[in-house]
């Protein structure tokens, strides 16, 4: 079973974080449309119908008790012309044409889901989300309470892994300074930043210090039995796409708190109309 849970600590409030996540997504994605190798489409006014087709055909069961017709879906289309992420490695041989890579989301806050799927290669990789105002106390509760998951999930589901954005990620040649929340400051929460380096800094908050934990549970679907992978081949995609997702999650939210002078006035409104700005602009 192909299944990994993440846990993220941040300094922050449930509704201090919800701005910040999406201020964080718009400038990911301006990066992207930088690029000459990415080319991406959107589409967000998807009919009632067509989206429970969707629900229908991409969501197991259990899903779709969480998420109905009803939510709105968003759906992202990458053209991919270099493939240099390591995420990428594994499979490029295969694909001598861009990489096209499908993402549906669907936002039932505090829970999220997302699917990435490639196609072409048989793989589809589950995403839930919740986020949730803690204590230190509450750090290490079990979180299935949170997640729709069947008994066989349940039982293997026993760990987690904390993503600490004190930390540097072992990549050294993607560090960037202005992203180091052991290196800057804020001067909109002064009390806020610099996080001590590589440290458990969430378990030396005073009392009033805010602090919330985003939950990540990935899960690998092999969508074709009959692909080309095999027990082998499978094990070393999981350990490449669990690298990948680290890798982004670490660099997310790392972005996010350093740059929280840029969007802690905002609200979910003005990020909003930034947001269909932009997706109007890739239309």
């Amino acid at each position: 079973m192909k299944l990994k849970e993440y846990r993220i600590p941040m300094p922050l409030t449930l509704d201090e974080y919800r701005p910040g996540q999406q201020w964080t997504e718009i400038e990911l994605l301006k990066e992207s449309l930088q690029t000459y190798s990415t080319c991406i489409t959107i589409s967000d006014n998807i009919p009632e119908e067509k989206r429970l087709e969707i629900i229908h055909e991409k969501l197991p069961l259990r899903l779709q008790s969480t998420i109905n017709s009803s939510i709105q879906m968003k759906h992202k289309k990458y053209y991919i012309k270099d493939q240099k992420s390591k995420f990428f490695d594994f499979f490029s041989f295969k694909s001598k044409i861009d990489l096209v890579l499908d993402e549906y989301s669907w936002d039932n806050w505090p829970y999220t889901l997302t699917i990435i799927e490639n196609i072409e290669n048989s793989i589809r990789i589950i995403i839930q989300s919740y986020y949730k105002n803690i204590s230190l106390s509450q750090m290490n509760l079990n979180s299935q309470l949170y997640f729709s998951l069947n008994d066989e999930q349940r039982k293997y589901l026993k760990d987690y892994e904390i993503i600490n954005i004190s930390e540097r990620f072992e990549d050294k040649k993607d560090y960037r300074i202005d992203e180091d929340p052991t290196r800057n400051i804020s001067l909109k929460k002064p009390n806020l930043l610099p996080l001590q380096f590589n440290t458990k800094w969430y378990e030396n908050l005073s009392k009033n210090q805010s602090l919330m934990c985003v939950y990540k549970l990935i899960e690998l679907v092999i969508i074709d039995e009959e692909s080309f992978f095999t027990r082998a081949t499978n094990k070393i995609l999981w350990s490449s796409i669990l690298k990948t997702q680290k890798m982004l999650y670490h660099r997310f939210h790392q972005k996010m708190i350093c740059n929280i002078d840029k969007w802690i006035d905002k609200t979910m409104e003005n990020i909003y109309e930034e947001e269909k700005s932009l997706e109007n602009s890739i239309k």
